[in-house]
């Protein structure tokens, strides 16, 4: 009986030291507090302070009552954390508010310990965060759509510091320099391309807008990257801190090169027409003095008259060039239907101009090409140009021609597109020449490779006789002679494989073998030739593909080759092979000249070859890359370049792993 008594007693002061405790907590905090049992499955009490409903009565079913559904599980993870370190428990979670909606909370909660170390209950609290959430998802969304207007608008945008180095530039920028974030922020002026008397300027701007916390505006001339020398309208603008002092300038450029053009052009036909005024005020000087009003009103009627007579006569001769050109030159609204058609269109289209104004574009797209136009559209409704876009379209008679279109949008005076221009030429005598070619040098690589090897065989048969020759000078030079008609026999067989591959003749032979054996036997090979180079090979490892060996093995030496060619004597040359998710990767990279953006985006293509001052003394087809691209991809597989100018090129490659 005593015992029972004592325990009872225990209980109702434990009960009431902690209910104590809970009431302090209260008294202390304006925050929401609650206490829980020693694993958390029982919730004793809660005081919502009005964010959340309030907990009286122990509650087993608190989570679901107060934690929104899909934050329930980090909160289980976060106390099962907790009570496995008997740590403070603290999250940043949803809880449904004493309303139903939903809101964020800061919880807190600390363990109360018994003198065994055990946790015998938590103390904690939380604090309704909602509005500072709310705040934080409001500024990152607004983060967002600046960083998607200044990505997407054609001006220029920058941000300078005070010591002449830009801490921002947007993409427009980037893509006129030819640079990446990385290369150009944090550079300064001349770093970035600038010359000296352009630099110069600039930094004498920064200065006064820093001194004088007021916008500067001027106009200059510059180079781009892609376009050439252009005109640009640009305005700095200072940025204030907190105290109204200049911390940055903000810069934005304008390209206004045809505006500049078009006043230039409008200039001289006002100079035109102020001579051509004054002739006729000569003229008529005799008539003025005897009839000055009479003078006057005929003046102004014959000005009116030329400049209406100059407006109809540039306008037919707008119209005679468009009618007499041989391309054809179509208009069409933004809904895609055509609303103006030269001669030049019905020569090359085979419509009439009354069967086709009024009618869908789409009328002289194959069906498997009808995708092209949405897009199309829709790049021309944010303004951009389309130039020599290789497509295929079809004729009055159904049949298919190969055409290059230039697309320009066209603009209201606002500046509003309002419909589209369109030069279609029709490019099938340039393909046929290709094809022409393409035969030609197949029929003559393949009249070279016999006496080709014939020479080969009786070089070896000479190098046999020889071979024990006193005079050093006959094997050395049978050996360079050799190797000579392997670099010729390497290149017909380029010509022949582009001649099988345009017939549809190239053999893919697969069998399995290890790449990275492969590429050491190639930059062996190589070694021979390029002595003069310093080739490092990173092919330890044994990558197994099922492929066709002498295929890829031309197309490691083609790489290679390429790399010797476009590099300084001196320089290294690196040959990687990994293993990357289910994929054999190969990559050569040098220390060479590097190619240009532009060159990048075409440098696989047939016959094309990249050129600068560095360069155009390199012998060279443009089929080598033209080849490797098409054996890789009928391999599966893919084939990319990356490039700096200056820095140096990487050309990499990938097959499936051999399973």
């Amino acid at each position: 009986m005593t015992t029972s008594t004592h325990q009872a007693d225990s209980t109702t002061q434990v009960i009431a030291e902690r209910e104590g405790r809970f009431r302090a907590l209260i008294m202390a905090t304006a925050d929401i507090v609650y206490a829980m049992n020693a694993d958390w499955t029982v919730m004793q009490q809660l005081d919502g302070r009005g964010f959340l409903s309030d907990n009286l009565e122990p509650n087993t079913d608190w989570l679901r009552k107060y934690i929104l559904q899909e934050d329930q599980e980090a909160v289980k993870t976060a106390i099962a954390e907790a009570v496995a370190n008997k740590q403070m428990f603290r999250l940043e979670h949803r809880v449904i508010r004493s309303d139903g909606t939903p809101g964020w909370a800061l919880s807190r909660a600390v363990p109360i310990l018994n003198e065994k170390n055990e946790i015998i209950e938590w103390f904690g609290a939380a604090t309704d965060i909602t509005p500072l959430r709310e705040s934080k998802e409001q500024a990152e969304q607004q983060k967002r759509l600046y960083e998607t207007i200044n990505s997407s608008t054609p001006d220029l945008i920058y941000v300078f510091s005070l010591d002449y180095r830009f801490t921002y530039v947007n993409q427009a920028l980037l893509t006129m320099w030819g640079k990446t974030w990385d290369t150009a922020v944090g550079k300064g002026l001349r770093e970035n391309g600038y010359e000296e008397w352009h630099a110069q300027m600039h930094e004498r701007e920064i200065d006064q807008v820093r001194a004088m916390k007021k916008p500067v505006r001027g106009e200059v001339s510059f180079p781009h990257a892609v376009l050439g020398r252009r005109v640009y309208d640009y305005i700095l603008t200072p940025v204030l801190d907190k105290n109204g002092e200049v911390e940055a300038v903000a810069g934005t450029t304008r390209d206004v090169t045809e505006r500049k053009t078009f006043e230039q052009e409008l200039q001289s036909l006002n100079e035109e027409l102020t001579v051509v005024n004054e002739e006729m005020a000569s003229a008529n000087e005799e008539l003025i003095a005897t009839n000055e009003e009479l003078a006057q009103s005929e003046f102004r009627s014959r000005q009116m008259v030329e400049q209406l007579q100059n407006a109809d006569e540039h306008s037919a001769k707008l119209a005679a060039i468009v009618e007499s050109s041989d391309d054809a030159i179509i208009g069409k609204n933004l809904d895609g239907i055509i609303t103006s058609w030269n001669r030049g269109a019905e020569r090359i289209f085979g419509y009439k101009e009354s069967d086709i104004i009024g009618q869908p574009i789409l009328r002289l797209i194959p069906e498997d090409l009808k995708h092209e136009e949405p897009e199309i559209l829709s790049r021309l409704r944010k303004g951009e140009k389309i130039d020599h876009y290789e497509t295929i379209r079809q004729t009055a008679d159904g049949r298919l021609i190969p055409v290059s279109l230039t697309i320009s949008p066209i603009r209201d005076k606002e500046g509003r597109v309002i419909g589209v221009s369109k030069i279609a030429r029709d490019i099938s005598e340039q393909k046929r020449d290709e094809q022409r070619k393409s035969d030609f040098i197949g029929m003559a690589s393949h009249e070279l490779k016999t006496p080709l090897t014939s020479l080969s065989a009786l070089m070896q048969i000479l190098q046999h006789k020889v071979k024990d020759n006193a005079d050093p000078f006959l094997p050395h030079a049978l050996a360079k002679a050799t190797q000579q008609i392997k670099r010729m026999s390497s290149l017909i067989n380029g010509f022949l494989n582009v001649s099988r591959l345009e017939s549809g003749k190239l053999e893919i032979m697969p069998e399995p073998f290890d790449l990275s054996e492969l590429a050491a036997e190639e930059a062996e090979e190589i070694r021979l030739t390029a002595a003069d180079h310093m080739l490092i090979l990173n092919c330890h490892l044994a990558v197994n593909v099922l492929a066709d060996r002498q295929k890829i093995g031309s197309v490691i030496s083609n790489l290679l080759s390429n790399a010797v060619k476009y590099s300084a004597k001196g320089t290294h040359i690196t040959v990687t092979c990994t293993a990357e998710n289910g994929q054999a990767i190969l990559s050569v990279e040098d220390e060479g000249t590097g190619i240009s953006p532009y060159d990048l985006s075409r440098i696989f293509d047939r016959y094309y070859r990249a050129t600068n001052e560095q360069t155009k003394n390199i012998a060279g087809f443009g089929v080598g890359l033209y080849l490797s691209s098409e054996i890789i991809q009928r391999h599966d597989g893919k084939i990319w370049a990356t490039s700096e100018r200056g820095v140096g090129s990487t050309f990499s490659f990938s097959l499936p792993l051999c399973q």
